[in-house]
Parts: structure tokens; sequence; C-alpha cells
């Protein structure tokens, strides 16, 4: 059934040689992402604001031909170790994004995840619009969504090991 496609999560953790402050300067920039993903093209805090709570995060992504922009809302901003956003109204978000950093044996793990709210464009219409496919749209999209979390944790992790020496 369509209704139970969504509210749809995922996420990729990544050991990293640095410790969680080291990752924090990179996790906290939202224009960091955009050096890795394929789909986010570029990102900025709104009117030059810094990772705060409540800042805003004008963004630009890229799938194809299909070019869109959206805005982000800092949901939490706990140096260093939880940055979250949600994509669209705060209250009623399309997505909700995090990278958190927890300490590890010589360094810390960056896990970033994401969740997609039912009934939020554009993968609620999607699933709404072909309820026999709801499955099938989510976890196409989920793939794509993964490998690009995937290659920012990565790219994240390569330069906080490279600012602190281990690369």
């Amino acid at each position: 059934m369509a209704g139970e496609a969504l509210p749809a999560s995922g996420a990729v953790t990544v050991s990293v040689a640095a410790p969680p402050e080291a990752i924090w300067e990179f996790a906290s920039d939202p224009s960091v992402p955009a050096r890795f993903s394929q789909e986010l093209q570029a990102a900025s805090f709104a009117d030059g604001a810094a990772p705060t709570q409540g800042a805003v995060i004008a963004g630009t992504n890229k799938n194809g031909e299909f070019v869109w922009t959206t805005e982000s809302t800092v949901t939490d901003c706990v140096a260093p170790t939880l940055f979250r956003w949600a994509t669209g109204d705060p209250d009623t978000p399309t997505a909700t994004w995090t990278l958190s950093i927890a300490p590890a044996d010589g360094g810390a793990m960056l896990t970033h995840s994401v969740v997609f709210h039912a009934g939020r464009p554009p993968l609620g219409p999607a699933v709404e619009a072909e309820p026999e496919r709801a499955h099938e749209i989510v976890r196409t999209r989920m793939a794509s969504v993964l490998a690009n979390m995937t290659l920012t944790a990565t790219g994240i992790a390569g330069l906080a090991e490279d600012a602190q020496g281990g690369r």
C-alpha cells in the first residue's frame, strides 16, 4: 500500500580518524556536501548565517535535467555532535537530514541520515499518484539518496582526516 511506503528513512555511517571537533567544522558547513554529492550542486547559509538552530540554508539540486532549489532550516545544532536540518517548512518538512558525530576509538563515527516524510512532495504525491508502485518509487529514490549520502560522509571524513594530518 502507498501509505506504508512513507515515511522512509536511511542512514550511512563512516569511521573517521579524527576527533569530533575536527569533523564538526565540515559537517556543520552546508557548502561541503555539494563538493561530493552528485545531486546537491550548491548550499549555503542565507544571509551569511552561522551554524545555529534556526539558520536558513539555501540549496540548489540537480538530477538529470531537473534542477530545483530548496530552503531548509537548522533544527538542531549541538557542536560537535549533531547538525540537523529540515527541508521545507520546519514544522512539516519534506525531509529531515542529520549529521551526527560520536567519539570512537581512534577518532569518531560520522552518521548521515534522512527521513522522507509522508504526504510531502515530491515523494508523497508520487506514491499517491501510483500507489501500486509506492515501494518501488521510494526504494529507487532512497538508493540514489543513500549513494550521495555515502559520497558526502566519506568526503567529510577525508577532509577532517586531512586537516588532522591523518591522510
